[in-house]
């Protein structure tokens, strides 16, 4: 009995001793609490800290969700917890200017009839209606709603807010203008091939179509976006070009290939060497004969034969900030030697990089496409920003001295401030197949579910030329963070063989290029040499093709083996170091090398 007394005296001290430590290291920190997530998901940026600090007005967030989710363990209770916790970090980052209501709702009640009444949208699971949605309200009246916070958005949580509460803070919005003769910027006979990212634009700015014949574009638009343009006429290339002179800001989207394009007018187009040219005085050699594609970084696509192959005309690559994003037959931009200009490089293919000639694409299969495509290991930039004083594309106003003159500004030869030109080169970039997973169109800006970050990718660059310093991370580019430990152990791994890997695909990508090529080029006659020479580069090719698979299988048992660390960790030797420590303490006080204190020992 007495021994016994002893192991509970032992237990106690240690949970006093875990209690103390427990207030001292409260004490020291000051209550600081730790986000132990790879992602740091429950900690706001400094941008985000910075936004919410200079409020110019206090802001409710009210958060409206269903009991009944907060009470299940499944994945909307586990997402409407996340989310209740991270709300909270706004508040507590500003606690005089964000307050935060989260209100519970029950079936049938009225606050069910008020979240329906706000436009808070269910979520339908095991034939009952769950809400979890976000309003935020400004105290001069406005107010933002995000109807549905769905469990695939939650890496963007933050980047929503952050505009939302930027564009609170914002007297007006900034004014964007599109120029879109071509394609049209709305549906398409039912079919809309902007539709997610026109919603976006019109969620944060506002939107102004420029006609086609525009002889003057204001000022006072912050940026105008021009969208697979092909041949300017001369009023509006004219008027373009002033708005440049005066400090305006350009992105243009343009194509050596566009397939939506080629789906509208049912037949492939053409290049435009019209923009070429036009582009090339303000610093930008746009190559608009040429296609490029990245062999490495290319999709899969199933061939007639039912085989997979590399499509390298389809690509995805990285742009600034480690955005993610997809590119569809684009062409390619470069910066023009002896310009007094600062070129910023926003995105560009792999070092695996080739090119095709556009007009051998237009009439051709895939098939036909992956053979004549040239492999030769060089880069290609796809997005190019030049900024400075730009010169102009005319010696006087094409205007002058007609009725039309009196309706736009003089002439300038040389741009008077800093203004910035962006090129993108894909046209098809916005489309929603291009970078949308899933929509909503009963919400169609917070429940569109991104997986590459092309519509960010935009946003982004008409915040930094338009002066918006939102300051987003980099989560609104993809689709979710990874919340599977095996997942983030397995991309940990390969991002160790990234190097090598890419060698090893480019090799394996060369020996079958060469053995499709020999191939095809087998006639019907017994050429004894010929064949010799497919055999051993079908050799090298499963070679190869056998080096890369050992090395992702390499990469796989290399995250497992961290795996079977972390349980043994976890599971094996953490408790038993705890259990070891309880037994040493029990067998010093058994042995009477240490005294309980006065307290435990009066009993």
């Amino acid at each position: 009995m007495k021994r016994w007394g002893k192991l509970l005296s032992a237990g106690v001290l240690l949970l006093l001793l875990l209690v103390i430590s427990n207030l001292l290291v409260t004490w020291v920190f000051g209550g600081s609490q730790l986000d132990a997530t790879g992602k740091r998901r429950y900690t706001l940026t400094a941008e985000t800290r910075r936004i919410v600090s200079t409020l110019r007005q206090p802001v409710v967030m009210q958060l409206y969700v269903s009991e009944e989710m907060l009470s299940e363990w499944g994945e909307l209770g586990a997402h409407a917890t996340q989310t209740a916790v991270f709300l909270s970090r706004y508040r507590l980052a500003a606690a005089d200017k964000v307050r935060l209501e989260i209100r519970r709702i029950k079936a049938f009640s009225d606050m069910e009839k008020q979240a329906i009444s706000e436009g808070m949208q269910p979520f339908s699971e095991n034939d009952k209606e769950l809400y979890l949605g976000l309003k935020i309200v400004a105290a001069d009246g406005r107010s933002a709603l995000l109807p549905k916070l769905k469990p695939e958005r939650r890496a963007l949580l933050e980047n929503d807010l952050n505009r939302i509460l930027y564009g609170l803070n914002e007297s007006k919005k900034v004014k964007i203008g599109i120029f879109s003769p071509r394609i049209p910027f709305a549906a398409i006979e039912g079919k809309s091939v902007f539709s997610s990212f026109a919603a976006l634009l019109h969620e944060y700015y506002e939107v102004l179509k420029i006609p086609r014949e525009s002889s003057l574009i204001p000022q006072d638009i912050g940026v105008v976006l021009v969208i697979d343009a092909g041949y300017l006429s001369p009023v509006f290339a004219y008027a373009l070009d002033q708005y440049v002179m005066r400090g305006g800001k350009v992105i243009f989207l343009v194509d050596p290939y566009s397939e939506i394009r080629h789906d509208m007018q049912g037949y492939p187009p053409k290049p435009d060497i019209e923009m070429s040219h036009y582009l090339k005085t303000w610093g930008i050699d746009y190559l608009a004969d040429r296609v490029v594609g990245d062999m490495l970084r290319g999709e899969k696509l199933k061939g007639g034969d039912g085989r997979y192959r590399v499509y390298p005309l389809w690509f995805l690559t990285e742009g600034e900030n480690k955005t993610r994003l997809r590119f569809h037959t684009a062409g390619s931009v470069r910066a023009v030697d002896g310009q007094d200009l600062n070129f910023v490089e926003l995105a560009a293919t792999g070092r695996q990089g080739g090119d095709i000639a556009a007009e051998k694409i237009r009439y051709a299969s895939k098939a036909q496409i992956i053979l004549n495509y040239n492999q030769d290991y060089k880069k290609r930039v796809l997005a190019l920003l030049a900024e400075g004083k730009f010169r102009s594309h005319y010696r006087g106003g094409i205007l002058d001295n007609t009725e039309s003159a009196d309706k736009v500004q003089p002439y300038l030869p040389f741009a008077v401030r800093d203004a910035a030109v962006a090129v993108v080169a894909d046209s098809d970039f916005a489309a929603n197949d291009l970078w949308v997973a899933s929509a909503d169109p009963a919400n169609p800006v917070y429940g569109v579910v991104p997986y590459v970050g092309n519509a960010a990718f935009l946003l982004r660059l008409i915040d930094r030329l338009s002066g918006r310093e939102i300051g987003l991370s980099a989560a609104f580019s993809t689709s979710f963070d990874t919340d599977n430990i095996a997942e983030t152990l397995y991309l940990d791994s390969a991002k160790m063989r990234q190097e090598k890997k890419e060698k090893l695909s480019a090799r394996e990508a060369d020996s079958a290029a060469r053995l499709r090529q020999l191939k095809n080029s087998l006639s019907d006659s017994e050429d004894i040499e010929r064949r010799r020479e497919i055999e051993r580069a079908e050799v090298q090719y499963r070679l190869d093709k056998n080096a890369l698979q050992n090395l992702e299988r390499q990469t796989v048992a290399a995250a497992d083996d961290k795996m079977e660390l972390l349980i043994w960790l976890c599971f094996v030797v953490f408790p038993s170091a705890m259990l070891g420590m309880f037994f040493v303490v029990a067998f010093y006080f058994r042995r009477g090398r240490l005294r309980l204190p006065a307290v435990l020992r009066r009993k």
